[in-house]
């Protein structure tokens, strides 16, 4: 189950690549075709040889536990350049990034900050690591966000252990998540503050005498 997945993941981040770097090449949506022999080509990309390995072998070295959130978020990506529907609202896609800027930032720098304190140690309890999660799942789902759904599907992971990890924190954040989760706030954060010094220099522009 577990080389199942990790494959099943690194064919849709493969092929979501594809598409996009197709998109950009063409200026719009790619064809059907194009579409299905770039699907057909991340699979073979799996067995590209990389350093004496596999490329999914390889890949596997550095990050063996690809976690639910970060999967599903390539998935939502992947079906949105096939089919053209948005799986996602901008406020699901929010959510997402700022449960892994957020949660990542608290998990894995926490032991610089408070080195007596081992918050991963947690994952391995189920009655605190799953039952935070399942709380934040049902939060999520109430108010209507599908990265609720994310969370649900890390609960499920967990329970069939899908992944090599025991540790419920691994199914439902990972480094690279974290990563790309904290550059997109960041770039979001950035980009709002730039918008909002245009409309401040605009309204002075107007206001002032002439």
């Amino acid at each position: 189950m577990i080389s199942s997945y990790y494959s099943m993941g690194l064919v849709a981040v493969i092929w979501l690549v594809l598409l996009w770097a197709g998109t950009r090449r063409s200026g719009g949506a790619c064809r059907r075709s194009v579409k299905l022999i770039f699907g057909f080509t991340a699979v073979l990309l799996l067995f590209l040889p990389v350093g004496g390995l596999r490329l999914w072998s390889w890949t596997f070295g550095f990050c063996p536990n690809p976690s639910f959130p970060l999967i599903g978020v390539v998935c939502a990506g992947l079906w949105q350049r096939l089919f053209g529907l948005e799986v996602f609202k901008p406020a699901d896609w929010n959510a997402t990034w700022l449960f892994g800027a957020v949660a990542g930032s608290v998990l894995y720098l926490h032991p610089m900050l408070v080195g007596s304190l081992d918050l991963y140690y947690w994952g391995w309890e189920p009655a605190v690591s799953a039952g935070g999660l399942a709380a934040l799942a049902i939060t999520f789902q109430a108010f209507g966000n599908r990265f609720g759904v994310l969370l649900l599907g890390a609960l499920l992971g967990y329970s069939l252990r899908a992944l090599e990890s025991e540790n419920a924190w691994d199914y439902s954040l990972d480094p690279l998540y974290w990563i790309v989760s904290v550059a997109v706030v960041v770039g979001q954060t950035v980009a709002r503050l730039r918008a909002w010094r245009r409309a401040a220099r605009s309204r002075s522009a107007i206001g002032a005498p002439a």
